[in-house]
């Protein structure tokens, strides 16, 4: 069903040439900033982050951030999907199929964020983000900067703002549990028109989860996981810490935060933190890029078992320091597996060969 919004042709098309005139004009100090309107949707909506989302089906999606992609792609919007920002791994093989950028099949912007400009020409009806970084006026602009200009928007409720336009830093009421990113993935298969892709993907999650927390039933041992990766070039070490859904991953795999008091994601930590912290097992995340799979993370596990300082530490000295992708320690569709993998390391002799 074509959105209502649309009269002549695509609306968002219309509003978004006409925004670009205006921020283009803006910025060379001709034009004052548009107003945003303040009328509230007619139809069924959908609540995302204190924003109402219209249930309208979209004819044009961009997707920023990876757990974003891969969720347009495999709730089968693929052909729908005109621009994408930061794969962090490469897709899962049965959605890579459908994403040809070679081809501006579709537009992909790799490293940096688009421009509001560049995301404007391509004129998508939603913007689906995997963070909240992309909803900022340093990003593409507030979910109510977007609108003003015929776009919907979605947000991963893992990373709520405290207020439209927050960034990492200012999160507000998120929702960080398992069943939380289950939510997203149907309220975004009922906003893209693909319910039954959405119940499809859902279910197999929560089968899956439930066979791992079988297996884990009665399980009095978990041990201390610390999530580590080192972005960039600066060679610091960061911590996925509490409030986070690295830390939901680390409980329904039958360990225990070795950071607790850390809150957030990608925290700064010290050697001599990860020393007082203990932990039995490290995880490192592979980030970022289409070609950095879980072997991209090979030279940080070897900085940290060749460190001399950490050697005492449980899991460099046991030797359990293990790697993983980036997407799958962010909210989305390969959840419920990575805690299967990760349960599989932490309580082999329950989880091996599921």
């Amino acid at each position: 069903m074509p959105r209502s919004r649309r009269t002549l042709g695509s609306r968002a098309a219309s509003v978004a040439a006409s925004s670009l005139v205006v921020v283009l004009l803006a910025g060379c100090g001709g034009a004052p900033e548009q107003a945003v309107p303040d009328t509230a949707p007619a139809g069924p909506t959908v609540r995302n982050c204190d924003v109402d989302v219209p249930v309208e089906r979209p004819g044009r999606v961009v997707a920023m951030f990876h757990n974003a992609v891969e969720a347009v792609l495999a709730l089968g919007a693929g052909d729908r999907l005109v621009g994408a920002a930061y794969l962090d791994n490469p897709l899962l093989p049965e959605l890579a199929g459908g994403f040809h950028p070679e081809q501006d099949r579709p537009i992909y912007w790799p490293e940096e964020y688009p421009s509001r400009e560049e995301v404007l020409r391509v004129a998508p009806d939603l913007v689906v983000s995997g963070f909240t970084g992309a909803f900022t006026r340093e990003g593409l602009g507030t979910r109510a900067d977007l609108a003003g200009t015929g776009m919907d928007s979605f947000l991963f409720s893992s990373y709520c703002p405290s207020a439209d336009g927050g960034g990492q830093t200012e999160l507000g009421a998120v929702d960080v549990s398992l069943a939380g990113v289950e939510r997203d993935l149907t309220d975004l298969g009922r906003l893209l028109g693909a319910e039954d892709r959405a119940a499809a993907i859902t279910g197999r999650m929560r089968s899956t989860l439930d066979d791992v927390a079988r297996r884990l039933d009665g399980v009095t041992e978990r041990p201390r996981v610390a999530m580590l990766n080192s972005p960039g070039q600066t060679g610091e070490l960061r911590v996925f810490g509490s409030g986070d859904i690295a830390t939901t991953i680390i409980e329904a795999a039958g360990g225990t935060q070795a950071f607790p008091e850390i809150d957030g994601r990608q925290r700064t930590v010290s050697t001599e933190g990860i020393v007082a912290a203990r932990p039995d097992v490290i995880v490192v995340p592979a980030c970022c890029g289409v070609d950095k799979g879980p072997e991209s993370a090979a030279p940080l596990v070897e900085r940290l078992r060749a460190d001399p300082a950490l050697a005492t530490v449980p899991a460099v000295r046991d030797g359990r320091v293990y790697t993983t992708t980036f997407a799958e320690v962010s909210p989305g569709i390969r959840n419920a597996d990575a805690v299967a993998a990760l349960a599989g390391r932490l309580h082999p002799e329950r989880v091996s060969g599921r």
